[in-house]
């Protein structure tokens, strides 16, 4: 028999061979519990990968590589190619997921009933694709948002890594209702509004995020967003007949994007009816054929804007006729680089608001007009601006410069 003792902490024990019997016995329980623990493991692995290839769907269409055919859950034939992604987004779980895009060309056309396109209807969606070599483009004659965004309440929903292309010069009706709220704009690239023109608000879309798109060749709006917490991010936008990114009611953000201006376009980036919305770090670029009325814009009785940290850059031959428009507020315009192309006609950016800060911006034959249009006699300081052949004009309103 063997005997040898140790010490714990309630005294001193004697172990003799029945123990050790005894601890062999535990060291065999012990080995089963850790593969128990291991199985365990292996079927919530299991269980979580499955989980996620099922909110997780692919769609190819008819350009599309082979190998990505073969991976999709859906291809299209490269005609009303929205057929296939509504069934991808319809065939997410009720927690929503991601459909992926794979690189290729889709034919979008209007489906009857609706305002698009691609909808989306429901929340915790993402739309992704591969970059630039994922176009979604609007078929000739159809006169539709390309994709659109709506019903109440929906949100949480990304549109990353794809090419929307509006087709407006194969699209040339754009006009719809003008005494309907929303009646004129249903012909976007990427719309979000929680109802059809003329309905109710009280439920609005939110939560949206477009980021890394590239958006081109809007009929009426590049990106049109209405509701809180909207994010524009990083995109490459292009021409409008309206604006080439607008956010409603707010808070919003429109940051970090590439607006290239080469044909007709009205605004570049804007707000609607909005408050709390920053503007921050987007190049605005008027190529030699575009010709543009207004770089940023914010609207009338709008309340805190920051529009800070953005380059205008016009070449030689491009038309702007307007820097910018600051209405409203309670905006900070701050940081911004703005030049104009032609010393002998100075670029007008407006003033038309009241309580507004215009600080720490380079301006280059530029002309700085303050003409107050909401007769509230609040104050409006323009301080500490590198002013190279540019001037102020005072035409009405409470103003405060260096």
């Amino acid at each position: 028999m063997i005997s040898r003792s140790f010490r714990s902490h309630s005294g001193t024990f004697e172990s003799r061979e029945d123990t050790m019997i005894f601890t062999a016995g535990a060291q065999r329980r012990g080995n089963g519990a850790k593969r128990i623990f291991v199985l365990f493991s292996l079927i919530l692995l299991i269980a979580c990968q499955v989980a996620w290839s099922a909110a997780h769907i692919r769609v190819a269409t008819a350009d599309s590589s082979e190998a990505a055919k073969k991976s999709a859950d859906f291809v299209g034939d490269g005609n009303g190619d929205q057929e296939e992604i509504h069934a991808a987004i319809k065939a997410l779980p009720a927690a929503g997921g991601v459909v992926e895009l794979m690189a290729g060309t889709y034919d979008i056309r209007k489906v009857s009933g609706t305002l698009g396109g691609v909808t989306i209807d429901r929340s915790n969606v993402t739309l992704a694709g591969e970059g630039e070599c994922t176009l979604l483009r609007l078929a000739a004659g159809q006169n539709t948002n390309v994709i659109r965004i709506i019903g109440p309440d929906v949100g949480h929903v990304t549109i990353r890594d794809l090419w929307v292309d509006q087709n407006r010069d194969e699209n040339t009706f754009g006009e719809g209702d003008p005494n309907v709220s929303h009646g004129r704009f249903e012909f976007c690239g990427i719309k979000a509004f929680q109802s059809v023109p003329g309905g109710p608000g009280d439920q609005p879309t939110h939560d949206i995020t477009i980021q890394n798109c590239r958006i081109s060749n809007a009929r009426r709006l590049g990106i049109m967003l209405e509701g809180p917490n909207m994010r524009v991010q990083n995109n490459h936008l292009g021409n409008a007949l309206s604006d080439s990114v607008e956010i409603l009611t707010g808070p919003g953000f429109i940051t970090g994007n590439y607006v290239e201006i080469t044909g007709r376009t009205h605004v570049g980036v804007g707000s609607d009816r909005g408050n709390s919305i920053i503007m921050s770090n987007n190049v605005i670029h008027v190529r030699e054929t575009g010709n543009i009325d207004i770089g940023f814009r914010s609207w009338a009785n709008s309340e805190r804007h920051v529009i800070s940290g953005n380059i205008i850059q016009i070449d030689k031959g491009g038309k702007l006729g307007a820097a910018m428009e600051v209405r409203g507020y309670g905006a900070a315009v701050t940081g911004n680089s703005v030049q104009g192309n032609d010393p002998e006609n100075l670029l007008p950016l407006k003033l038309t608001g009241a309580g507004n800060i215009v600080t720490g911006n380079y301006f280059s034959n530029v002309k700085v007009v303050v003409d107050d249009e909401t007769k509230s006699d609040r104050l409006t300081v323009l301080t500490n601006n590198l002013m190279e052949n540019s001037v102020v004009e005072h035409i009405k309103g409470n103003l405060k410069q260096d």
